[in-house]
């Protein structure tokens, strides 16, 4: 029992070391160290428990045995008694020599109170094995046991049987499966088979190749830092800059363009061409534009309120974690889709209103990349590393509330809430400027659009 505390109090140590190193106060740290005592002393209770039930359970097996031998051996008295003097000698003849070990009851298991009293029973076996009543059971024993032999022979024989049936069946299955598969039968059934195994293959050298380029260099370096964050910025830059280059430079030159494919071709057809494309540019900017502006009023109002207000505060993050990234890479998709449709096919000169509308749609893309690539990940971050420490406390399932409890008085926990906080504000204050640009957006719809 010392070495078995022993290493219950090493075990809790290194628990309650583990708890303040995730930022536990010293309150907490207490409580738990209570609770820790206290089922120290319940399992020492019941040990003690078990011990006193195999102490009783061993004197009532003890007692049982000499009543047993008492009975017995007054019932060999009365026996002896009227025998006569041939048997007498017979019965010295056969103490003299020592008698074979009785045989164990079947319905008996060994235990450590059996094997310490051995050599006295073994004592009294001698003197019981000429008792009437003691032959008795040793017969009724022996005809147990000759029973049950008998049943298991009778058992070996049946699956001895039943192998001798099924055997050939198995082996004829085979050879019509083999022959089925190298005969190639224009079946249904072959036909599900290879196609089973040839996608299991497939996807097996998938998984091959994935667990590779986990292992490699290369992906250590695109998840676990910050340079796939600026090779993305950067490739963005230079597709916006290169589509819509020459369209910011001289806007006239899509029109210049377009007076000289006219001179060269017919008037009917330069007119369905312009007419096509002005239309579908419009239906993809409109598009993107609805998507983007009823994404945003979603999020923001209906889906982020409604959660924190009906699931509890860790359900919710959890929630959040998974749409944030998804929200702001969509609404950074929509703003570069808007900004190039706009500079290429609608920018015919740079007036007042053309510049706004530019500047709106080029702060919105920019905005929602920025806060996609550099504030969403740490944020995340911060927030795993936040609910862990909440959680070894059991804090974190209120809703709608922030109840730090205990953890007020943690530095480490603090320090963390800040940034997490921080981040949160920016982010939040990005995507409120985003929001009036898309409302900048739908006065300039509005203006343009006539509804008849």
């Amino acid at each position: 029992m010392c070495h078995n505390s022993g290493i219950v109090e090493k075990s809790n140590e290194q628990q309650i070391e583990r708890y303040m190193a995730c930022g536990m106060p010293s309150k907490a740290v207490r409580s738990v160290k209570y609770t820790l005592k206290k089922r120290e002393k319940k399992e020492l209770q019941q040990l003690q428990q078990l011990q006193q039930k195999k102490q009783l359970l061993e004197h009532k097996e003890q007692q049982f045995l000499e009543n047993l031998e008492l009975s017995s051996s007054s019932s060999c008295e009365s026996s002896t008694a009227s025998g006569s003097d041939s048997e007498d000698s017979g019965v010295t003849e056969t103490l003299k020599s020592p008698p074979p070990p009785p045989s164990p009851s079947p319905w008996q298991s060994p235990s450590p109170v059996d094997t310490a009293a051995t050599p006295k029973v073994s004592k009294r076996s001698d003197l019981l094995r000429f008792c009437p009543r003691f032959r008795k059971l040793q017969q009724e024993q022996q005809q147990q046991m000759l029973k049950e032999m008998e049943l298991q022979e009778q058992e070996q024989k049946l699956e001895q049987e039943k192998e001798e049936v099924v055997g050939p069946l198995a082996t004829t299955l085979k050879a019509q499966q083999q022959r089925k598969l190298s005969a190639m039968e224009p079946s249904m059934d072959d036909a599900l088979a290879i196609g089973t195994q040839m996608t299991r293959q497939v996807s097996e050298r998938i998984t091959c190749l994935v667990a590779q380029l986990q292992a490699s260099h290369l992906y250590t370096i695109l998840t676990r830092t910050t340079q796939p964050a600026h090779l993305i910025a950067v490739c963005i830059l230079a597709f916006v800059l290169m589509t819509v280059g020459r369209d910011l430079i001289d806007p006239t030159t899509s029109v210049a363009a377009a007076a000289t494919e006219s001179a060269a071709t017919s008037a009917t057809a330069t007119s369905t061409r312009t007419a096509t494309g002005g239309v579908l540019a419009a239906l993809v900017f409109l598009g993107a534009f609805a998507t983007h502006f009823g994404s945003q009023i979603w999020m923001t109002f209906v889906s982020g309120l409604s959660l924190y207000f009906s699931l509890p505060r860790h359900v919710f993050g959890q929630c959040q974690q998974i749409l944030f990234p998804r929200y702001f890479a969509l609404n950074a998709m929509l703003s570069l889709t808007m900004l190039v449709v706009y500079a290429k096919y609608f920018l015919t000169g740079w007036t007042t209103a053309a510049g706004i509308q530019m500047g709106s749609l080029a702060l919105a893309a920019g905005i929602e990349v920025v806060v996609r690539l550099y504030l969403v990940p740490p944020m995340l971050q911060l927030m795993h590393e936040k609910y862990r420490i909440e959680d070894a406390i059991g804090s974190g399932q209120e809703v709608g509330s922030l109840v730090q409890g205990d953890l007020v008085d943690c530095p480490h926990y603090q320090r963390i809430h800040k940034g997490f906080r921080r981040i949160h504000m920016t982010i939040a204050i990005g995507n409120m400027t985003v929001m009036l640009t898309t409302c900048l957006q739908l006065y300039f719809l509005a203006s343009k659009i006539r509804l008849s």
